[in-house]
């Protein structure tokens, strides 16, 4: 049996981003493993050789997809018939937001931490039907949040299960406990979530849980899935309609939609990504480990929050309960600057806008040296801060 730094560095090895660089951006995109683009390349160099419509390369295709949806529902405990396979967490949130019937008195409830991909769907919705939109404030007792907002007009909860901006965790089986007494359904983006931390589809109860492949999953960008719960497939209308959303149809009108949720996917799907986020997963899943990857995230994560509480002037904003995201400030030094002078030194992180803060994602390939790196690089940026103002 190999060592825990035999295993890290073997999976750095299958990780070439992490040979050259400090990668603490999983939050917007993961590394690609080798194993994934070599997934890639191997249908691409099918379809430039063989064609891209022939007997072989139909069932590559249709292999594609089948084995895909499959690793993706067992990655949460859903399954195969309950998982539209889409390109991104936003197309997921789209389809149900666009397949529910809304009437200008509805009201739906979402955070006060919410990415663009729940945002702007909504302020659509307002803009369109009158829908009204609820912040529930999660800064202290996010149930009570939910609670106080809730109305007999509710009909939609859209949350993320761990917040893009401050990394919060948040308590979704609770608050899918309270919505269903109200019979209101739930839809999470859960973007942040799948492959950084265990997702549990039937543990949690909600109704519809979007996620990307693109980010924690080290996937190819244009990846990712949509979970709608069997009992609430008939309560949406699809918004699109493709032949590949129907079991049969006619050129007199009369079509038939499929009984699961492939009725929501409507046309071409990019077959070499999809091989190529089956081939992450099954790395994860089979070489990598779920189980020690979350457990690596979680350690990594607690130290990396540690050690930067240590440096004078930075506020970290993360509570301690949390995923694979950590942000903070640093006082005296612009977000962007901090990330610009970062960057120079090989350490690539992000700002987050609306609060004025950087972003860390902390991995399960990152090491306990490059957590050094980042916090020494942090304060050598304060002192360099201090040298041109007075500091306390």
């Amino acid at each position: 049996m190999i060592s825990h730094l035999e295993h890290l560095e073997k999976i750095r090895q299958n990780l070439p981003a992490t040979q050259n660089i400090v990668y603490m951006n999983t939050g917007a995109t993961g590394p690609l493993p080798v194993t994934a683009i070599q997934a890639v390349q191997e249908a691409q160099q099918a379809e430039l050789y063989n064609g891209r419509i022939n007997k072989e390369v139909v069932q590559l295709k249709k292999r594609a997809k089948l084995e895909t949806r499959q690793l993706l529902a067992e990655l949460i405990k859903a399954n195969n018939d309950e998982i539209v396979l889409t390109r991104n967490t936003t197309e997921g949130i789209n389809l149900i937001i666009s397949g529910i019937k809304w009437q200008p008195e509805d009201e739906v409830i979402t955070t006060n931490i919410e990415h663009a991909a729940v945002l702007l769907p909504l302020f659509l919705l307002n803009q369109r039907y009158g829908v009204s939109i609820k912040t529930a404030r999660v800064d202290g007792n996010p149930l009570r949040a939910f609670k106080e907002l809730i109305s007999p007009h509710t009909r939609l909860i859209a949350i993320s299960h761990v917040s893009y901006s401050t990394g919060e965790l948040l308590p979704i089986q609770e608050i899918a406990q309270l919505a269903h007494q109200h019979g209101i359904p739930v839809l999470i983006d859960g973007a942040q979530a799948v492959g950084a931390i265990p997702v549990d589809i039937s543990e949690l109860g909600v109704d519809f849980y979007s996620f990307s492949g693109q980010k924690w999953l080290c996937g190819p960008e244009g990846t990712g899935a949509l979970y709608i719960r069997q009992e609430r497939l008939n309560d949406l209308h699809p918004a699109y309609i493709g032949y590949a959303s129907v079991e049969h149809f006619d050129p007199e009108g009369s079509f038939s939609f499929h009984s699961t949720a492939r009725r929501f996917e409507f046309a071409t799907t990019n077959t070499p990504s999809l091989l190529g986020q089956g081939a992450s997963i099954r790395w994860l899943t089979e070489y990598v480990g779920l189980d020690w990857a979350f457990d690596r995230i979680k350690t990594l994560h607690h130290l990396t929050r540690q050690e930067l509480a240590t440096v004078t002037d930075v506020t970290v904003l993360t509570p301690a309960a949390a995923a694979g995201l950590i942000s903070f400030q640093l006082n005296g030094v612009e977000p962007q600057q901090l990330v610009k002078t970062l960057a120079s030194q090989g350490i690539i992180i992000r700002t987050i806008k609306e609060l004025n803060c950087v972003r860390a994602s902390i991995g399960f390939f990152n090491t306990e040296e490059e957590v050094e790196c980042l916090v020494k690089a942090v304060r050598q940026a304060r002192r360099k801060a201090c040298s041109h103002s007075v500091c306390r």
